[in-house]
């Protein structure tokens, strides 16, 4: 009996847990990095293996650079992605790293401008005095 009560109270506010779910995704998208390193040769043939892959995903910046080696290039790629698109993000990044021409692959979260700026304001505060500042006191 209870558990039909329960099932009531969600099935008439599941649309209302549903949009909030929703609000909450849009808000919590977090940005991420992919550099994938390849032969200078393949860049194209990269670019156009990774385009249908990263169509679902929102990409803020895209830039090719030459890699320490002359005859490699570096494909950086940042998306925003949420919580639950990571596990796509990671089976794209799986999928690059069995490509024959990327010599390697690596995707890491970006730092929040905001949260850079607020760790190092609590570094400062909580870091010691300088010996320059105790010996001018």
């Amino acid at each position: 009996m209870p558990f039909n009560k329960l099932h009531a109270f969600f099935s008439t506010r599941h649309s209302t847990f549903a949009a909030a779910g929703d609000q909450h995704e849009a808000v919590s998208r977090l940005p991420y990095r992919i550099v994938t390193t390849c032969r200078s040769s393949e860049v194209a043939k990269l670019e156009e293996l990774m385009r249908p892959l990263l169509a679902s995903y929102d990409v803020t910046r895209q830039v090719n650079e030459p890699a320490v080696q002359s005859h490699l290039t570096a494909i950086t790629v940042e998306v925003m992605c949420s919580v639950r698109e990571r596990a796509g993000l990671v089976q794209l990044v799986t999928h690059l790293a069995q490509e024959v021409s990327v010599r390697s692959v690596r995707w890491e979260s970006i730092p929040q401008r905001w949260q850079r700026g607020a760790q190092a304001q609590a570094q400062a505060a909580n870091a010691p005095p300088s010996r320059g500042a105790a010996l001018a006191a």
